[in-house]
């Protein structure tokens, strides 16, 4: 005769909260970010207002979402969905503002799609994100790498194409390392007013590589690559300095990718300046 199996007081965690990729929630948002974003893209004159209520509809929308999460119960702080919203919300912004540089006409249609996908992979990783034990974490945190450096290309492209003076440009650029550090170092320190302090110095150190840039004959799309450079080097050597696991060989790895990117910028450089 089988032992009867004990009776379970606590229901389990799938009943209590289904799969975020079964709510039509993230699909909506998304939809809501394509269209007014196509809408600012279309328009003319230009209405940079559109923009910013895009932004703001992304932002509420998102954190919505992610309150969703079960492990929302367990939070005492009320902000603490903040550091999980600087990326959609910056990703909205870069998305509006370099499209409208970079791409005219039919082509706006195609690279509103990309940036669609973009926030959807950004919106599901976020939420997936949140349970460091689930075993979609991982993918989750590749996804959110990959969309936090192309948000902070296309922002740094942004500042050298619409010819920010030079004090204006580097504050922006060192605002949005610093929001994008958070997204980025949130994997490896928990206290967030000492993420919050990492991040300050590796926006501080992009902020003066912009101003270096002043010297240097390098503009737009590169000017964005060297500053995309820097923010790769410098928030990647602070997380491994607090993984604890700075070792030669990681050192190696960023030395090496240092070099090819300069290497990369300089023949870009060369290759403007022959065309």
């Amino acid at each position: 005769m089988q032992a009867e199996e004990p009776f379970e007081t606590t229901p389990r965690l799938e009943v209590i909260a289904p799969s975020i990729l079964r709510s039509s929630k993230v699909p909506l948002l998304v939809a809501v970010f394509s269209v007014g974003l196509l809408l600012y893209l279309t328009i003319e004159p230009t209405k940079p207002w559109i923009l910013l209520v895009v932004t703001a509809l992304v932002a509420l929308g998102a954190d919505g979402i992610l309150r969703e999460h079960p492990h929302s119960a367990r939070q005492d702080d009320i902000a603490w969905t903040a550091p999980l919203l600087f990326l959609p919300t910056l990703l909205t912004l870069g998305a509006g503002l370099f499209l409208e540089d970079a791409l005219s006409g039919y082509w706006v249609v195609p690279g509103v799609i990309i940036c669609a996908g973009l926030m959807a992979g950004a919106l599901y990783a976020e939420h997936a994100s949140i349970d460091g034990d689930s075993d979609v974490y991982p993918t989750a945190r590749f996804v959110l790498n990959i969309v936090t450096y192309l948000t902070a290309f296309a922002l740094y492209a942004v500042v050298y194409a619409f010819d920010v003076s030079l004090v204006p440009a580097a504050l922006t650029v060192g605002l949005v390392s610093l929001l994008l550090s958070v997204e980025v170092l949130r994997e490896a320190e928990a206290d967030p007013m000492r993420a919050l302090a990492f991040s300050g110095v590796v926006g501080l150190i992009v902020a003066e590589a912009r101003w270096a840039l002043y010297f240097l004959p390098l503009e737009s799309y590169l000017a964005g690559v060297f500053l995309l450079l820097v923010f790769y080097l410098t928030s990647g050597l602070v997380q491994h300095h607090l993984n604890e696991d700075l070792r030669p060989p990681v050192v190696s790895e960023f030395v090496m990718i240092a070099v090819l990117g300069i290497v990369i910028v300089t023949l870009g450089r060369l290759f403007e300046g022959g065309a």
